[in-house]
């Protein structure tokens, strides 16, 4: 199975997060998946976007969940003053291009989100991520096609120490495709233990890395089986140091 090249919100790096823009970068620079949030507006809409509030990322203030899309889509992002996106128009744009690991954000979404997926025919090419352990595994129950990434660092439901110590339902983990922990809490046992579960064990959060080059080749050279890559440039550097060495 081939390494996960991950943009992770696209890129966090010199565009901003979770934008048409983000995601275009990543994918020619040869990220195989995007990874981005979801969240529903005050009128049911699904939107891409990682914060609960517009703070952070726009000019405006405000929670998501208290906003119709009718406003939202009239903001523009700090840097690149980019609109904010809906889930459709990812899947539309991107689905002959790229695989998708789709962060569920808001609460009660997980129906909707699948629904969506199906009826755009991208199962195949669709993983579900959350840290909602429980939720998670009733998804992949309903609906066996779909794929499951469960990010453990802040999991409600099933702690790391617990999944280390294999204190677990083995038919629960059987659900999962792969498991995310920020990159400062890899270690050997994690990527063995997701290993000797059949699980693929992902890293995220390089940002403040001062060689998140090096990071990452570390974390290869131990089995991880993908990244989520904060910046784009590096995408291509890892990939070809990965031809040099293992092709």
């Amino acid at each position: 199975m081939s390494f996960l090249f991950i943009g992770h919100r696209g890129t966090r790096v010199s565009f901003d997060e979770n934008t048409i823009g983000a995601f275009i970068a990543a994918i020619k620079a040869g990220a195989n998946y995007i990874e981005f949030d979801v969240r529903k507006t005050r009128d049911g809409n699904l939107i891409i976007f990682h914060d609960d509030t517009l703070n952070r990322m726009t000019k405006k203030s405000g929670k998501i969940e208290d906003l119709a899309l009718s406003r939202i889509r009239n903001l523009r992002t700090y840097k690149q003053k980019e609109s904010i996106p809906q889930l459709k128009e990812i899947l539309i744009n991107f689905k002959d291009r790229v695989n998708f690991m789709i962060e569920l954000k808001s609460k009660g979404i997980q129906q909707k989100v699948i629904g969506i997926i199906k009826k755009k025919n991208l199962i195949n090419q669709s993983t579900i991520s959350g840290r909602d352990y429980k939720s998670l595994i009733q998804l992949k129950t309903e609906n066996p096609e779909i794929q499951i990434c469960y990010n453990i660092t802040k999991g409600e439901g099933l702690t790391l120490e617990d999944f280390l110590s294999y204190n677990i339902k083995r038919t629960d983990i059987s659900h999962l495709a792969m498991i995310s922990l920020r990159s400062s809490q890899i270690s050997q046992r994690f990527i063995d233990t997701c290993h000797n579960l059949g699980v693929r064990a992902l890293a995220w959060d390089f940002i403040d890395r001062h060689e998140p080059v090096n990071d990452i080749k570390e974390l290869i050279l131990m089995g991880i089986d993908g990244i989520l890559f904060d910046n784009y440039q590096n995408i291509p550097l890892v990939k070809r140091w990965m031809e040099e060495n293992f092709n």
